[in-house]
């Protein structure tokens, strides 16, 4: 039997945003095929580069991707794999991660098809330090911010230290998730540190807002908890009323600007509402929305599938 996707899913097994988007794609009858990353080794998989055409071929089935059938492809994964290198993997995992790692980022040779996103924009966007720069140059109001592993100066107000990547740290087989953390200026010390870190000036107090963006439509969702949050939200996610609210139209228009400069057809943009001013956080290229869809019950699934079918 021989198939012929519509819609190539890049992903991973225990992605729920992922399952979500299987359902509508097969609810609306759009041909898909899903290949999850740390899956890889199930698939008999050939990609010929100069048609160019990929076989994969699972469970007696033949899928065919090529630009003639192919409309679009679902990257649901960061390009930037932060594990590939642990000391502790054998010499087979080592090069398990790092030949299937390339393998995904060689599918970039569809170029003529909708990506969600594309992984060389998704690399490029996953860039702190580059995103303040787009969204200065988009519009927004942007935190005062140094990258640096040394404070010389004594701040004169709060300031929010964050990771320059995104941080997940083992420890005694635990897995930890480095958050912001708002530090008074008496904490502050010249001290070198081993490692880069972003120094943000502290918007305090404030209202977090996710902005998700599929191509040119923007849906906004207030973060609001039970008290003021002046630290990341995230570390008070199941205790915060989630409310969908209307931008003004020139925040509206720095958001999808902001997102077409990186070339991104979806994106999730964090904002902060300080003193009456929204002010650009950061943004995720590939970040999770079925929470989002959880807690609003609006329909993120239904519009990601829309951009990839039409």
């Amino acid at each position: 039997m021989q198939l012929f996707p519509t819609v190539l899913i890049l992903s991973n097994k225990f992605d729920f945003s992922t399952d979500l988007i299987t359902i509508q794609l097969s609810r609306e009858g759009v041909s898909y095929l899903r290949l999850n990353r740390d899956q890889l080794e199930l698939y008999d998989i050939d990609l010929d580069p100069l048609i160019p055409v990929l076989r994969v071929t699972y469970e007696n089935t033949q899928y065919e991707i090529n630009e003639q059938k192919l409309h679009s492809i679902y990257y649901r994964a960061p390009t930037f794999l932060r594990d590939i290198y642990q000391q502790t993997a054998s010499a087979e995992e080592q090069l398990y991660r790092t030949q299937w790692a390339a393998f995904v980022r060689s599918l970039d040779i569809f170029e003529k098809v909708k990506w969600v996103n594309n992984p060389v924009a998704t690399y490029r966007a996953e860039n702190k330090p580059l995103q303040l720069l787009y969204a200065q140059r988009a519009g927004f109001h942007v935190p005062h911010t140094h990258i640096t592993n040394r404070i010389t100066e004594k701040p004169v107000s709060p300031v929010a230290i964050k990771s320059l990547d995104t941080a997940i740290v083992h420890d005694n087989d635990q897995e930890a998730f480095v958050y912001t953390r708002i530090v008074d200026p008496a904490e502050i010390t010249d001290t070198r540190y081993s490692s880069p870190f972003i120094a943000q000036h502290a918007l305090v107090p404030k209202l977090d807002l996710r902005v998700t963006i599929i191509e040119n439509q923007l849906v906004a969702v207030s973060l609001q908890g039970e008290e003021e949050i002046n630290e990341d939200w995230r570390l008070y996610k199941d205790s915060i009323h989630y409310e969908i609210i209307k931008l003004p139209k020139e925040i509206e228009t720095a958001c999808i600007l902001f997102t077409q400069s990186l070339y991104l057809n979806f994106a999730a943009i964090d904002l902060i509402l300080h003193n009456n001013q929204y002010f650009f956080i950061e943004v995720n290229p590939t970040g999770e929305w079925s929470w989002l869809q959880k807690n609003t019950g609006f329909r993120f699934d239904q519009l990601i599938s829309k951009s990839l079918s039409s």
